[in-house]
């Protein structure tokens, strides 16, 4: 089990990236995706392109300074073969005390994970 480090790319207000998806962060079966997140999940997508038949769990986050931590781990999201899933996450969730966010992959193949911040007042 080895945690993946994942860099979150900054998304510009009304301007097409050509950005998206360039480094590659395949994340293997029992491993964890890491993102550094830097304490802050309001605006943060997540965009899990599936390898085969996956799951991805986010972990709950730590109290502080994660307010809604008590709810827990996410359900287990399928990431089917071939597919691209959109995830935008809630706040004061998913946070670890140190300020990442952590995405367990489980299944039968790696995920590619990436992250996109949202420009600041969208």
């Amino acid at each position: 089990m080895a945690d993946i480090a994942v860099a979150v790319t900054s998304l510009t207000a009304n301007a097409l990236s050509t950005a998206l998806d360039t480094a590659t962060y395949s994340v293997a079966t029992g491993n964890t995706a890491v993102i550094a997140a830097q304490g802050a999940t309001r605006g943060l997508i997540l965009t899990f392109d599936g390898d085969a038949a996956s799951t991805v769990t986010l972990i709950a986050g730590d109290q502080p300074p994660s307010e809604n931590s008590g709810n827990g781990n996410s359900a287990a999201l399928t990431v089917a073969n071939g597919k691209q899933y959109v995830l935008e996450l809630e706040a004061g969730r998913f946070v670890q005390d140190d300020g990442t966010v952590r995405i367990l992959v489980g299944g039968t193949g790696p995920v590619n994970v990436f992250a996109y911040a949202a420009a600041p007042g969208n």
